[in-house]
């Protein structure tokens, strides 16, 4: 494959048309419980529409099942990346959708659910359940088995519409948990660190941070500081793009690029399945020194220690020797508008779409751009 491919169907059914360990990151946001069902009245399909669960529990069932089929197509160096949001439960009052906050009603009270106007904690029911292999409802094992859990990055949108409020605040977030199985995936850091405020690590005297050192009085001097830059938080504040086609949640861009950059490899073998990781040279850590800074009005001095990080610069990317690669590729099994896709296929990665409504595959040509999307169906077939 060279373009992003869209597969028109039901998730967990396509996802079983890819082989075994084929796919390098599965980047996605399934439909959340109890929000909203994207297919119309009567649509053949309705009956596998995730998220019109009866319950938090049967939702996580559900949620797991999927996951296990991730796992089998996921590569042993991928990595799994989920943005869920949360549901209430009860039937309305106060507490109604706010759909772009990632919060909803819906769910009852009794049956399964918490008290009436109480969040269900799915996104934590779910990474919990990952951790320990077994619907932490329930106490039922997972079909999905052990992961191990490394992020849990919230998305803070700063403009969510404002809604019923009641007696909480204002949602805003929701959470992506980011998962794996091996205790080498593949990950690079450096690929989406914070380009450096002071590329020459050196501040300037009356700059923000400036230290000065005890040997010969006050001048600048190296600060504390990775040469590509700080490493991102594990919270994004990012805006939701507004989107003029026909549908209901859209990811926005910059959502995606840290997950593909940090964890799809740009260049994976074909033979033996090795994905090429970067080489760095590392350089030993300096010693600890003492600073003080004098007081414009040559008052008393403030002062500490200072220490600088190692430096670490890239020397190339590794080696298996096959000479047989391949780009990395992307699954979004719930693919929407094809916002991953889009962004996988700029970043010189291959992409995967799935999605159940048919109409999403119009939407997601637009994205991607048309002469880029291959539309398959689940007579199809797909060669990866």
């Amino acid at each position: 494959m060279s373009d992003p491919h869209w597969m028109q169907g039901d998730s967990s059914a396509m996802m079983r048309l890819l082989p075994d360990e084929s796919v390098d990151l599965v980047l996605t946001s399934p439909p959340f419980l109890a929000l909203r069902s994207y297919l119309p009245d009567g649509h053949p399909n309705k009956h596998l529409e995730m998220g019109s669960e009866p319950d938090p529990a049967t939702f996580i069932d559900a949620l797991l099942a999927w996951t296990a089929e991730c796992g089998r197509v996921l590569a042993d160096h991928g990595s799994l990346c989920v943005e869920l949001g949360d549901t209430y439960s009860g039937g309305g009052g106060p507490d109604a959708k706010n759909p772009d906050a990632g919060q909803s009603v819906g769910g009852r009270t009794g049956d399964g659910w918490p008290l009436a106007k109480s969040l269900a904690l799915i996104p934590e029911a779910y990474r919990m359940s990952l951790a320990y292999g077994r619907n932490i409802i329930t106490g039922e094992p997972s079909p999905a088995g052990l992961w191990r859990i490394r992020n849990v990055v919230r998305w803070a949108r700063p403009n969510p519409p404002v809604g019923a409020l009641g007696d909480k605040f204002r949602p805003a977030t929701s959470e992506m948990v980011i998962a794996c199985r091996s205790d080498r995936r593949w990950f690079d850091l450096d690929a989406v660190r914070h380009a450096p405020k002071y590329p020459d690590d050196i501040r300037e005297e009356g700059s923000a941070g400036y230290r000065g050192i005890t040997e010969g009085g006050a001048r600048t001097v190296h600060t504390p500081s990775h040469p590509a830059g700080a490493p991102p938080l594990d919270w994004w504040k990012i805006s939701p793009k507004g989107y003029a086609g026909a549908h209901y949640a859209v990811w926005p861009s910059e959502l995606c690029v840290k997950p593909i950059k940090a964890m799809s490899p740009r260049e994976v073998c074909r033979e033996c399945g090795e994905p090429r990781r970067r080489v760095v040279d590392v350089e030993p850590s300096p010693n600890e020194g003492n600073w003080y800074h004098q007081g414009q009005d040559g008052g008393s001095a403030t002062g500490g220690t200072f220490r600088t990080v190692r430096k670490s610069t890239t020397l190339g990317w590794s080696d298996c020797g096959h000479d047989n690669y391949r780009p990395g590729l992307v699954l979004d099994p719930f693919a929407g508008t094809g916002t991953t896709l889009a962004v996988a296929h700029g970043h010189g990665r291959d992409a995967i779409g799935i999605d159940i409504d048919e109409r999403s595959a119009e939407l997601a040509r637009e994205r991607v751009g048309p002469l880029f999307l291959e539309v398959v169906g689940l007579a199809d077939g797909l060669r990866v």
